[in-house]
């Protein structure tokens, strides 16, 4: 099917016989469909997490899923017409240290074999399964259902006052209230897990739904992020719909993410100049309840020096903190980038920054593509803020990992565009529209066809 072709259909009036449309025939757009594949991969991820026991290891339902698919998400990506990232490699060489630091410091551990399998894993599934706009469209239906279950199970909570779903699935939990609330966790294993998730679905929504679809989807968000009460996600709400505003205003200039990023540099350059303790400042000013600011604070205070002890490596799965105070303020370490510095080493931390952030490098000229990879670059970026005063595992560990897979195949799908005169290179984003716009005419087809005389 020609370009010419391909608009004519577009702006026709006719009806659209989806039998004759095949994304597999678009020119440098191979696609396959994985519908079944991606709604597995978040019902699983989504699913309260409760413990398998298989041949002595324990698998959460996400866990195992992403395991199972592990080895055809290995042939998918290694077979012929796929295309490397950069994050590719980021992501293995973060797997491979995880698993080195660990066996260097006290030898080989289940828990930090299962970390790293399941952000390498989650990641592969994003990276194999989620490519084109098809399956990202599968994947924003599936999102959007799954996300209105979770909220509405966690509105449960609050009525009930305890955490009814991790209760009846016998899963180990403790709640706690704020403003005389329960800080409702749904199926996740804590408040600010559910609240995390909610603002990354909100990010997404906000860039890939048009219409009451957004209105709903995202206020759906809001509603959760508002149960879970919890400051790191409320935070990160408001970055969202900063952003969001930020770039509909400015959207026709170029410059605008250039200009947001300097502005955002001089900020955190001049709160480090002012203030003696900067991360203090913005831990007890960022945080609903100023005492657990000041806790945040002495965490932190107690971590740095103890991963300036073993910067390199750090110091694997072991109790952190020799005097009273040090094991009272490491004991639960809420921050994922002071974990990983500690378990595994700077070094770690350095190689999750730049898989997240390395496939964002690559955006489309289309502006329908570009929509789209922002709202994942913006989920990406806010988990990684609220990451500064929460840890992920499980759930949220997943479901980030699965996020930056995505982002990568959507920065495969513009690697691959070819840049010659004979095929332009916005050629396989007019085919992403294509398909979203074909979408929306063959349910409106179908309606009309369905309507009574």
């Amino acid at each position: 099917m020609t370009t010419d072709e391909r608009h004519n259909r577009l702006h026709s009036n006719r009806p659209f016989n989806h039998e004759q449309f095949n994304v597999q025939a678009v020119p440098y757009a191979p696609e396959r469909r994985h519908s079944f594949v991606v709604w597995s991969a978040l019902i699983a991820i989504c699913f309260p997490p409760t413990l398998v026991p298989l041949g002595g290891l324990n698998f959460t339902l996400g866990r195992l899923v992403v395991v199972i698919l592990l080895i055809p998400a290995l042939g998918i990506l290694l077979g012929r017409g796929r295309t490397r990232v950069a994050s590719d490699f980021f992501v293995l060489s973060l797997t491979i240290w995880m698993l080195l630091s660990a066996v260097v410091n006290d030898g080989f551990k289940p828990y930090v074999g299962a970390e790293a399998l399941e952000f390498l894993g989650a990641y592969l599934v994003g990276r194999a399964f989620f490519l084109g706009a098809s399956n990202f469209l599968t994947f924003i239906r599936a999102l959007g259902l799954i996300t209105a279950v979770v909220v509405a199970l966690a509105a449960l909570d609050t009525l009930s006052g305890r955490h009814i779903i991790l209760d009846s699935f016998g899963v180990p939990n403790s709640w706690a209230q704020r403003f005389g609330w329960v800080r409702a966790a749904s199926v996740f294993e804590g408040a600010e897990h559910f609240g995390t998730f909610c603002v990354a679905a909100a990010a997404i929504f906000l860039y890939s739904e048009r219409g009451l679809r957004r209105v709903l989807h995202v206020g759906l968000c809001v509603f959760g992020c508002a149960l879970s009460l919890s400051s790191g996600p409320f935070l990160g709400l408001i970055i969202v719909f900063s952003i969001f505003s930020y770039d509909g205003i400015l959207k026709p200039n170029a410059w605008r993410w250039k200009a947001l990023i300097t502005v955002l540099a001089i900020f955190f350059v001049m709160i480090f100049i002012t203030h003696d303790r900067p991360i203090e400042w913005m831990l007890v000013h960022f945080t609903f309840d100023p005492q657990t600011g000041f806790f945040r604070i002495g965490t932190w205070n107690n971590a740095l020096p103890i991963i300036d002890q073993s910067p390199f490596v750090g110091h694997g799965i072991v109790q952190f903190g020799n005097s009273a105070e040090e094991r009272m303020f490491l004991q639960s370490v809420d921050s994922l980038w002071l974990v990983e510095a500690l378990r595994y080493g700077v070094p770690a931390v350095i190689l999750l920054l730049l898989s997240m952030f390395s496939p964002m490098l690559r955006t489309s000229s289309s502006l329908r593509t570009r929509s789209v990879q922002t709202g994942l670059s913006l989920a990406i970026v806010v988990i990684a803020a609220i990451g500064l005063t929460v840890h992920f595992w499980d759930a949220t560990w997943l479901f980030l990992s699965l996020c930056i897979g995505i982002r990568a195949s959507l920065a495969e799908y513009e690697k691959r565009r070819p840049a010659s005169p004979a095929h332009p290179r916005n050629m396989l984003s007019m085919d992403w529209g294509f398909v979203l716009q074909q979408q929306a005419a063959m349910k409106r087809n179908q309606w009309s066809r369905g309507r009574p005389a």
